[in-house]
Parts: C-alpha cells; structure tokens; sequence
C-alpha cells in the first residue's frame, strides 16, 4: 500500500485525507499516517463504547477468508508498525480511506502525543 501523498509531496493522513499543515501532527505507519485529529476520534469511539459498558466490534474475519490470501492481507491488517511479534497486533482495526490503525497502535499514537506535548 502506498503512503498517501498530494501531487505536491504533501504528507496526507490515511484517514481523514488532511495534509501537512492542516493538522498539528502526523504519525507514521509502515503503510500510512494518522493525524493527531484522527487519533482522537479513534479514542473516543474506545471511550463511548466502553461507557455505554459495550466492547467494540472486535476484528474478526469470516471464515471464508482465510482461504483466500489475498483477502486477508487486504483487510485485517494494520497499516502501522508500533507492535510486533512480542506486542502483537491489537484485536480491534478502524478503517481509514487508505489504512487501517489497531487498538494497540492508537494507543501508542496517544502516549506518543501526550509526550511531545509535555516535552515542549
């Protein structure tokens, strides 16, 4: 999956489509970016979900699907790198226009922002 760009060399988040300049930071993924914007909203649905005392839709995938290999690294997967064989990838995926982020990586999103906030 290609990193989305502008024809003018503008970062553009994978899901919002908001470019540099437009968002006051974006996270990179192995096959996309996040805004700091989109990291938010991805948080709260969390925090709705798990106020109303609901667990969000969980990933899963029809049974189907694990017959066909292509299918499955089409969807399924996160475009983001912040978990690996030790930290594997989180049980929850939000769809972007051109990526898809996990529960595990959204999380990192936020620790990393609230970082870069403390830190100056």
């Amino acid at each position: 999956m290609a990193m989305p760009a502008s024809p003018h060399g503008v970062l553009r988040c994978s899901f919002c489509d908001l470019g540099e300049g437009q968002v006051a930071r974006l996270f990179e993924g192995y096959a996309g970016y996040i805004c700091d914007e989109c990291v938010d909203v991805c948080i709260q649905i969390q925090s709705d979900f798990e106020e109303m005392g609901l667990d969000p839709p969980r990933q899963g995938r029809p049974w189907y699907k694990r017959f066909f290999a292509h299918e499955v690294d089409s969807d399924g997967v996160c475009s983001f790198n912040y978990h690996d064989r030790n930290n594997p990838q989180g049980d929850r995926l939000f769809p972007g226009q051109h990526a898809r982020i996990c529960n595990k990586c959204v999380r990192a999103c936020e620790v990393l922002k609230s970082t870069l906030v403390l830190g100056g």
